[in-house]
């Protein structure tokens, strides 16, 4: 399915202001099948969103079966025993609505937001597919296709498509991390209906699983047709859970890659701790400071200044064994690719050494208020957040208190973290270069 963007789902479903709810008031509990259901009640807006979060993503994934997982989410909307192939889109659509799903390296997470008129149809599509798939050699083969062509398009004919399976693959080495989510194309073509069936019966059950309600619902009728739709799926009890263990990055390391591209991109990656930790927040600053804005250092640098890029950025991939921060940059085509590089450590280590000013620190706190306060104005990133929360630590606490969590942040706990995880660590630097330079 398409990859999860709250940006295309607007006007979907508001909560107040969010800092002046604390703590969000969640009605949690277990079916006797073990599903937890979590519930939050906000009727600002007729509409509801129903996520379904199943504990098992990519790092689950054993050696030559790997796409299952992603191909997985794509086959759940093939049909069960009571909807017919498609069905789910077109049903939530009839209502008014919409669904879709995404898949990661930790989890798999499907989402129907309709008219809260609608809420036990869409509990009903969602049990179904929980219960019973059909699960035919036809469907299987049609998606084997449908993936096939995706991993294409997204990765190997996109410009820099290969990026971020090149940060996964060297970053995590040696961990379930390392393998890209989409999976291979040979692995892909090899899966079988009895694996699919497997997977499905030792992953997609009620005790691996969580439900979240929240928006415009009555706590008590929701929690009864929960039951009505969820209590008579049967619990399994044969999932296993992967280890992974993350060992930091042994040395630097220094990848060219050509490709069909028209400007030159540098990224240098390096590892961060897992997510929840407090470098997640602190280093949100540092993000912010360093690239991620056209106020930053860097952009008024390197883009305004001295106009040797095209774009510069700082992202954060936090996941729940490990993370990584990658500083990128499109290089404009006269540009010395070393000097970009020169330029983007120098700024790191002034951080890290230097720190910066109360004034520039407090603007971006200013900002990530800003922007944290509006992002959980919708619904659907609270519960997105709260699908997280629960299949990382089996505790939401957190889901109330994440603003705070950035605003709590000082001035010494990032450049402390600055000089932690980058000043001096290992790194692994990609230049994409443009196919016509290749000697």
């Amino acid at each position: 399915m398409d990859r999860f963007k709250t940006s295309s789902l607007k006007n979907i479903g508001t909560i107040g202001n969010f800092t002046d709810i604390s703590p969000l008031d969640f009605h949690e509990f277990d079916l006797p099948n073990k599903l937890h259901c979590i519930l939050l009640k906000d009727s600002r807006i007729p509409m509801v969103n129903l996520l379904i979060g199943y504990n098992v993503g990519s790092k689950d994934e054993i050696k030559n079966k790997k796409g299952i997982a992603h191909l997985f989410e794509h086959l759940m909307f093939q049909g069960s025993e009571n909807i017919k192939k498609n069905e789910h889109f077109s049903q939530t659509s009839r209502l008014g609505g919409t669904c879709n799903a995404f898949t990661m390296q930790d989890a798999t997470v499907y989402f129907d937001i309709v008219p809260s008129n609608n809420l036990e149809t869409i509990l009903w599509l969602e049990s179904d597919r929980m219960n019973s798939l059909d699960l035919s050699e036809e469907n299987l083969e049609n998606q084997k296709k449908v993936v096939i062509e995706e991993k294409k398009q997204r990765f190997e004919n996109a410009p820099y498509g290969s990026m971020m399976n090149n940060l996964f693959e060297n970053v995590f080495k040696n961990s379930a991390y390392e393998f890209p989510v989409i999976g291979f194309e040979e692995d892909i073509n090899s899966f079988t209906v009895k694996e699919a069936l497997e997977f499905h019966e030792n992953y997609y059950s009620p005790e691996n699983s969580v439900l979240i309600l929240t928006g415009d619902i009555d706590i008590n009728h929701s929690k009864k047709l929960i039951s009505k739709y969820f209590a008579d799926i049967k619990k399994n009890n044969k999932f296993q859970r992967t280890s992974n263990q993350i060992a930091g990055i042994k040395e630097n390391k220094r990848i060219e890659i050509y490709d069909n591209i028209k400007l030159p991109m540098l990224c240098i990656a390096y590892q961060l701790p897992k997510a929840g930790s407090p470098e997640e927040y602190s280093m949100e600053y540092f993000s912010e400071i360093i690239a991620n804005n056209k106020s930053s250092r860097l952009y008024k640098k390197l883009v305004y200044e001295k106009k040797l890029v095209r774009s510069v950025s700082c992202e954060k991939v936090m996941l729940k064994d490990g993370g990584i921060l990658s500083l990128n940059a499109q290089i404009n085509p006269e540009t010395d690719i070393n000097t970009v590089e020169k330029e983007i450590l120098d700024a790191v280590n002034d951080i890290a050494i230097n720190g910066c000013s109360d004034e520039e620190f407090g603007t971006i706190k200013n900002q990530l208020e800003f922007q944290n306060t509006a992002k959980y104005l919708k619904l659907i990133n609270i519960s997105i957040n709260t699908v997280f929360k629960y299949l990382y630590y089996k505790d939401i606490s957190g889901v109330s208190n994440e603003i705070n969590k950035y605003l709590s942040v000082t001035k010494d706990e990032m450049i402390n973290s600055v000089k932690e995880y980058l000043l001096n660590r290992n790194s692994l630097t990609l230049t994409y270069l443009p196919m016509n330079l290749k000697k």
